[in-house]
């Protein structure tokens, strides 16, 4: 009897050690992944706005009211565009990168759950138990 009560107490032991490094390595994860996407969305959206305000300035006369408007204009386009265009990126960039480098396995469900949606069966499976 004492015999099982130190397997369960190991088995427990081993248990816990595995969730605490699961749980450390998506936090891990997770804070490279939002440096990721907050540099990506940066780089993306200074680099649509110099594109816009070289191709406004040199090919159009920099003086006239309609390119300053269009330029006023495109400058919250390319925000709010590049906020949204920065986050598919990156939800498909981290998805890339948890299959790529088999991450599935140390990280967290509810970590890999939030980047990859499960299959049909997976979810079959989860209501089942």
């Amino acid at each position: 009897m004492e015999d099982l009560d130190e397997e369960a107490k190991a088995k427990r032991k081993k248990e816990q050690v595995e969730y605490r490094n699961k749980k450390r390595t998506s936090n891990i994860f997770m804070l490279a992944a939002t440096a990721f996407e907050i540099l990506e969305t940066l780089l993306l959206i200074i680099l649509m706005f110099l594109i816009v305000a070289v191709i406004l300035f040199k090919c159009f006369d920099p003086e006239s009211q309609g390119v300053q408007i269009a330029f006023q204009v495109s400058t919250v386009v390319i925000f709010i565009g590049g906020m949204i265009l920065g986050f598919l990126i990156y939800k498909k960039a981290v998805q890339w990168a948890i299959k790529k480098f088999h991450l599935e396995d140390i990280l967290l469900d509810d970590v890999k759950r939030h980047y990859i949606k499960p299959t049909k069966d997976e979810m079959e499976e989860e209501l089942k138990r």
